[in-house]
């Protein structure tokens, strides 16, 4: 059965003054899969990612979600289906975990409105789901970058999104902290049946967490597909100018890239 597009791109393109960053994507996200964005420094993965979430406005029918112009739905509107966990998640703010978490029902209250019951409620979850609970009182200030990382993707889950958009969510933490956010999003697909596009700059773990990856290089898309499809050696050293060879994890037979 064919899967029905969330996320409709067509002849995106994007430039900063002179700069072109984003050149004709063409690409669908469906529903209920993990995507993987990978490509060196400077291949548009932030871009694209901001278009997606209008911090980049993106133009008239570039980009549709659910097959209506995403320029057409209303900030509320948008961030009751797409949450973003960017790049930097840095806060100068006073604010306790539990604070920072409820952020995520903002969309769902009226102007002035308090948060209710079930917005705590919802909250509480999302920081049990990502291991934060404890934290909930904490100042954000105080705790660890990987502490802080989970708490960003317990506001944006608490959101109720069905797309979750990130932004190199697990690039400047140790492999602890990587492999547990990324089980968390895992777990996000299997039991919320949520949709994660994230970029990436580790290809093994790219390739052992997603379903489908999309490479880029100087804002064009190479390659997409099944990780076997798109972790290729002639592919990886097209976009990468490195030798690499490619052998299968014995354990979940995805690809697996070894340094010359």
């Amino acid at each position: 059965m064919e899967e029905k597009s969330m996320i409709n791109i067509k002849g995106l393109h994007w430039s900063y003054g002179n700069e072109k960053v984003l050149d004709d994507i063409d690409i669908d996200f469906s529903k209920n899969n993990i995507y993987g964005i990978i490509g060196p420094n400077g291949s548009g993965k932030t871009t694209l990612l901001k278009n997606i979430t209008r911090s980049l406005m993106p133009k008239n029918k570039s980009i549709y979600l659910f097959e209506k112009d995403i320029i057409a739905f209303s900030n509320r509107e948008l961030a009751k289906i797409i949450s973003y966990v960017p790049q930097n998640t840095s806060l100068e703010f006073e604010f306790s975990v539990m604070d920072i978490v409820l952020m995520g029902r903002t969309p769902y209250l009226k102007r002035l409105q308090s948060e209710s019951f079930n917005d705590i409620e919802i909250a509480e979850n999302s920081m049990k789901m990502t291991n934060t609970w404890k934290l909930r009182n904490k100042n954000i200030g105080n705790i660890s970058g990987g502490e802080r990382q989970r708490v960003i993707i317990a506001r944006a889950l608490s959101q109720q999104s069905e797309i979750m958009l990130l932004d190199e969510p697990v690039s400047q933490l140790d492999i602890h902290h990587q492999v547990e956010i990324l089980n968390i999003l895992k777990s996000l697909k299997l039991e919320k049946k949520v949709t994660v596009i994230m970029s990436l700059h580790d290809l093994n773990l790219a390739s052992q967490y997603c379903d489908k990856l999309i490479l880029m290089d100087e804002g064009k898309i190479v390659k997409k597909g099944f990780p076997k499809e798109v972790i290729k050696r002639e592919n990886i050293e097209k976009v990468y100018g490195i030798k690499v060879d490619i052998i299968k994890n014995p354990i979940n037979e995805k690809p697996h890239i070894i340094l010359y």
